[in-house]
């Protein structure tokens, strides 16, 4: 049983959840009561999305344990929901269940909780951890099919979902949306020179170079072999021309120590902004068509469209 201490006025309550399978129900809650957490589990059951779930067991429960306000967060899933502003007293929970990190949930309000509603709590969150494990085994699995495995971002197949959305909307909120396709000069030479295995290396510094010279609200993909596609809204062209060549500047300074015989490493960069009669397609093959131009024009350049 999780123990209660209090810190400056405000109360908090640290433990782990074990789910009901571990205990007899009868030995640890009424049956009215059992009744209810197998109704609440069955109702989050319904939901695959975490900020769905924590909304409705958080509506469900109010009434049981009145709270104003919670914050969730799974620093191991990189996911996280909250309602309301954070509020004086909090009882704050690390769930676990089967050895699975499900993260930590927190509730609000102004006046402490009491030793029964702790208690209560304690009991509704049982129907929360399975719906919860689900939740984020949805996470993993989406996550993982739009995400490239060497370099850990976007793959093609969430640029393909994305791209054409922010386009719409770009175009619906009558927003500047710039996109750059970037394609490494002389992979083939790396590898053949160098190996493979240094050759991945080198996609994972250029992933890593190029997101850290993008903005949070940027997005990056992963689009062939060596070529990347970045997308920066609410950008001006000055703005994606200087980002074009900062990109540039970093690509030229990656080296990869496993290799004695490693080249230098070029990077060509097709760019364009979004046109009022463009569609995806359209936008696109007008930065794919400036990569090309930059590709035959000497490499490791910006050629804007």
């Amino acid at each position: 049983m999780p123990q209660i201490t209090t810190l400056m006025g405000e109360t908090r309550i640290k433990g782990q959840v074990i789910a009901l399978d571990s205990r007899k129900p009868e030995q640890v809650v009424s049956d009215k009561q059992y009744l209810k957490i197998l109704q609440l589990t069955d109702l989050l059951s319904r939901h695959l999305i975490i900020e769905d779930i924590l909304k409705v067991f958080s509506h469900e429960i109010n009434s049981l344990v009145p709270h104003v306000s919670y914050r969730y967060v799974s620093e191991l899933h990189k996911a996280q929901a909250k309602f309301g502003k954070l509020n004086t007293h909090s009882l704050h929970y690390h769930l676990t269940i089967q050895q699975m990190d499900l993260g930590e949930l927190t509730i609000y309000r102004k006046e402490p909780f009491s030793h029964n509603e702790v208690c209560q709590f304690e009991e509704l969150l049982c129907s929360l951890v399975y719906p919860l494990k689900n939740a984020l085994m949805y996470l993993i699995a989406i996550t993982s099919a739009y995400t490239d495995p060497l370099t850990n971002i976007n793959n093609r197949a969430a640029m393909d979902k994305l791209l054409p959305r922010e386009v719409k909307l770009a175009k619906r909120h009558d927003q500047r949306l710039a996109m750059m396709i970037m394609d490494l000069d002389g992979f083939k030479k790396i590898n053949d020179t160098c190996g493979h295995d240094v050759g991945d290396r080198l996609l994972e510094k250029i992933a890593e170079t190029v997101t850290a010279r993008l903005r949070d609200t940027d997005m990056l993909f992963r689009y062939g072999g060596d070529e990347f596609v970045a997308a920066l809204p609410m950008t001006e062209i000055q703005g994606a021309i200087d980002v074009a060549n900062r990109i540039l500047s970093g690509v030229k300074q990656i080296q990869v120590d496993e290799c004695l015989e490693f080249p230098a490493v070029g990077m060509s960069i097709g760019l364009s902004m979004l046109h009022a009669g463009d569609d995806f397609s359209r936008f696109f093959k007008r930065v794919d068509q400036a990569l090309y131009r930059a590709k035959n024009s000497g490499k490791h350049r910006v050629v804007v469209a």
